[in-house]
Parts: C-alpha cells; structure tokens; sequence
C-alpha cells in the first residue's frame, strides 16, 4: 500500500518511527512533511500559534503543497500526526480518493483548537482512552484507542544490564516533574537527566545538577536506559488513563522501567514481571530502592520487557491496526 505521513521528521521521533513501521509493514511510505508554516522560523510556539490565527493562509498554502504531493505519490492513505492539520486539506485529501487517518500522540490538555474533531478524518486515535470514551459518547466520530509503541530498530537491548548505579530520566523539564525530583535527591536517590534541559523560568532548582546536558537518540537512548539500575517514566498530570512513549521505548530497550501508575498499565504490560509501578511518592521510594540494590532484578525486568515490547509493542503493529480500521 501506498501511504503518506504528515509530521515533523526528526532522529526518533513519533513521525519518523511510524515511517519506519510502515516500511517494516512492507507499504511504500511518503513523508509529507508537517502541517505547520512556520516551524522553521525562529520564534516561540505562542508567536507561532498567533502567527497562525493571523494569517491562517500561511497554513493553507503549505497543506495544498501537502496534498498536492500525496496525490503526486498515489498515496491510497495519509496518517496524520499534526494537528494543525485544517479541515479543507483532509476534505482536499478524500476528494482525491485518499483514505484520511489522524493519530494523536500528545496529553490531551495540548489539543489546542480540536481541528482534528472538525475535519472528516475516516478514523482518528488518541493514546487516552478517556478522551475516546467522552467523544464516543457525546459525538459521531470515529475514534479509536490506539497507545504509542517501541521501533525494534533501536529501541531493544545494546548493553549489559543495570551497570550504572542510578535512575535515569529522559525529557522535558516541567514543573511536577522537577518537583518529583527533588523530592528524591533529597531522599538520597542518584539520578541522571537527559533532555532539552530546564527553561530559565523553572528557576533554581537541586535537580539541575544531575542533568548530563544533552538528550539520547536511538541506539545511544538504548544503551542508557539499558546499562542504568532503572529508568524512572513520571507522567504528565494530564496523562489521565493512559501512558506515554517512553515505557514503551525504555521497555523495549530492555530497561528496568519504574512507571507512575495508569489503568492501562497492567493491560501493557505485567506488573511486578515485566514493569515496576509506584501510585505515590512513598511508594516510588520502595521500588526505586529495590532498582539500586537488589542484585539481578533490574535485569530480570529488563529482559522480560524488551520481550513483550517487541512481541505486543512495535509501530508496524500499530499502524496494522490503522489501515485495518481505513479498509
């Protein structure tokens, strides 16, 4: 099948590894590039949004260029990841013959102007189930639950297990974040940080000090996670029922994954066999201490992991489900 994938391409990122699944899958894939006009101009995301608002033609103009080149490459689907995306470019996509899906992959507090629900998508997935469930019943849609996943490629196990005497986190830097952080330095637990670092307005804070100062890709993200006692995967508040990349990908990489709890976290994966789980910071406590020193258990956990991620958890299975909704 022909398939075009409208995102931001970037080392790993949620685009890309759907382009890899659907290779895997055996399908002929086009990137189509992001929906966004102005993504490669210096400015905040907020100017960009007005920017946006302002001169909504700039969006326009760059989508037909979108769905002028997925008919170019008799894409018979497109999968949408941006949800700038406007309704009159999906509308342009169908009348094409062109099978339009939307997959969301963010906290459902980021759905900014909902132009995904306006826009006459054939099938529309969103990782929390809660929000599939509100607009099942109160709308006509087509909504389906479909969770993030691993890409076998570089998401598995490259290093020993457990060599390294501390928690790693990898991401964004936000409030409840650090906050969570901090209170565990202070309890002694050695962490290490990777991501884009902490915005100047989080002001001071004890948890900048364990940050290495970079962020891990692909085989470079494996071999961390791996060789760590444990990966530590905190929750946005706003990830309601349920999960988010990382478990997928730290669990894939044969890390020890310690996740803030979530209903759909047993339904993943096997608690206490394949993941550690903590509803509270007393609890987190226990298991992280179990991680950093119980000799073999990070291994144990790891090697389970990376086994069901690979088997239940991969993007080419995924996007399966997709193009089977589409057909």
């Amino acid at each position: 099948m022909r398939v075009g994938v409208v995102g931001p391409m970037a080392p790993d990122h949620f685009a890309q590894n759907i382009v890899d699944g659907l290779v895997d899958g055996g399908h002929v894939v086009t990137p189509l590039g992001a929906a966004g006009s102005c993504q490669s101009l210096r400015i905040g995301r907020r100017a960009a949004t007005l920017m946006r608002e302002v001169a909504p033609s700039l969006d326009e103009q760059a989508q037909r260029r979108i769905a002028q080149k997925a008919l170019d490459a008799s894409c018979e689907v497109v999968i949408n990841i941006d949800q700038r995306m406007r309704p009159a470019t999906v509308e342009r996509m169908k009348r094409d013959g062109i099978r339009v899906a939307f997959w969301y992959p963010d906290a459902v507090t980021n759905m900014e102007r909902q132009l995904m629900l306006l826009a006459p998508y054939d099938a529309i997935f969103f990782k929390e189930p809660h929000i599939v469930e509100r607009l099942r019943a109160n709308l006509d849609l087509p909504v389906h639950y479909l969770p993030e996943a691993c890409n076998p490629h570089w998401h598995l196990p490259l290093s020993e297990a457990g060599t390294e005497p501390y928690l790693v986190i990898a991401g964004n830097m936000y409030p409840s974040r650090v906050r969570l952080l901090e209170r565990l330095i202070a309890k002694g637990i050695p962490l290490k940080l990777y991501g884009a670092g902490f915005p100047r307005w989080l002001g001071e804070s004890s948890a900048r000090g364990a940050h290495t100062g970079r962020s891990v890709f692909r085989e470079d993200k494996a071999r961390v996670f791996r060789s760590s006692a444990g990966v530590l995967n905190t929750m946005y508040p706003a990830e309601v029922a349920g999960v988010n990349a990382r478990l997928f990908e730290a669990a894939g990489c044969g890390a020890a994954v310690l996740t803030e709890f979530r209903p759909t976290v047993p339904k993943l994966f096997s608690v206490d066999q394949e993941v550690l789980t903590y509803h509270g910071f007393d609890d987190l406590l226990v298991q992280a201490s179990k991680l950093l020193n119980e000799p073999g258990l990070g291994a144990r956990l790891g090697d389970a992991a990376a086994l069901r991620a690979h088997r239940d958890h991969t993007y080419d299975l995924r996007v399966a489900d997709i193009l089977e909704k589409l057909s």
